[in-house]
């Protein structure tokens, strides 16, 4: 579980990875990210999370001094799929090709969330991204490393209510690579993005907001 779970719900990048241009720029969006998580069917006694696990994200980012950009994710909690979580991080434009469209960013982030109040994940990841701008489009290609911790809470009360069989709460935690590219559409100062990100499993997600 928690090899799907954990780079799954790390941050994305899900936009332009150009930098926002110090401190008068902002960024506001609403993404729709989801999680493949049909394997789970046949793990336990309990079915939870099965099929397709989706949930909104709200994004706000504003941009720093030298080409750093500052962002936080938040996902509200009364979705459908009760899936919660909070987090951010920055990201460094640090290289800009004079004769060509190409950029080189960096972005370090970290989150936490929660589903259905039973399985609680954390991660750190840092990513190389590359953007390819044309006019009004944007392509990105982006490798990293992601470390996830999981909490799989136990009732020790009704252990059939629980995510472990001995009622326990059980902690675990993994590293390892993930590959992200993305597309961004602009019209003006709105954008709309699609991104695909795979460590275990491929994940999606789109996100329409404006940068000004």
């Amino acid at each position: 579980m928690l090899e799907i779970l954990g780079p799954s719900s790390g941050l994305r990048v899900l936009g332009d990875p150009y930098p926002l241009g110090g401190y008068s720029g902002v960024e506001i969006g609403v993404s729709y990210e989801t999680i493949s998580t049909t394997d789970f069917s046949g793990l336990g006694s309990k079915p939870t999370l099965q099929g397709e696990t989706s949930y909104l994200q709200l994004g706000f980012a504003k941009g720093l001094y030298y080409n750093f950009d500052l962002f936080v994710n938040v996902a509200p909690m009364g979705q459908s799929e009760e899936v919660s979580s909070f987090g951010g991080g920055f990201r460094w434009g640090f290289f800009e090709a004079e004769y060509m469209p190409i950029s080189l960013s960096l972005q370090v982030g970290a989150n936490s969330t929660s589903f259905q109040d039973q399985v609680n994940v954390t991660t750190q990841s840092i990513d190389l991204i590359a953007g390819f701008a044309v006019e009004d489009i944007t392509m990105y290609v982006g490798a990293g490393t992601i470390k996830a911790a999981g909490s799989f809470l136990g009732n020790k009360a009704n252990p059939s209510r629980g995510m472990t069989d001995t009622g326990e709460t059980i902690e675990e935690s993994l590293s390892t690579s993930r590959f992200l590219a993305g597309l961004v559409i602009k019209y003006s100062k709105a954008f709309f993005s699609l991104e695909v990100a795979r460590s275990y499993d491929p994940t999606y997600g789109a996100k329409i907001g404006v940068r000004f």
